[in-house]
């Protein structure tokens, strides 16, 4: 029985990125996924989720780790 990605690696293979079915890597995994919508970006729930949270801590920088230490009691960070 074919599964869902297998229908739309299929339709990729017949049609290319076109047609209800787009060919994407996972720039988290690296994984290639076969979409149905061309604004999809991750292969799965957890590497959205991954990429979400590795985004949140580079914005906070090194602020989070001094405020982390602080927040548990040690003084002696380097930063």
């Amino acid at each position: 029985m074919l599964s869902y990605r297998d229908i739309l690696r299929a339709s990729w293979l017949r049609h290319g990125d076109h047609r209800g079915c787009y060919r994407r890597v996972c720039p988290v995994c690296g994984a290639v996924l076969y979409a149905s919508r061309p604004e999809a970006t991750y292969c799965r729930a957890a590497c959205r989720q991954r990429a979400y949270r590795r985004r949140v801590r580079l914005r906070r920088g090194t602020a989070s780790t001094a405020t982390a230490a602080a927040r548990h009691g040690v003084t002696d960070v380097k930063v």
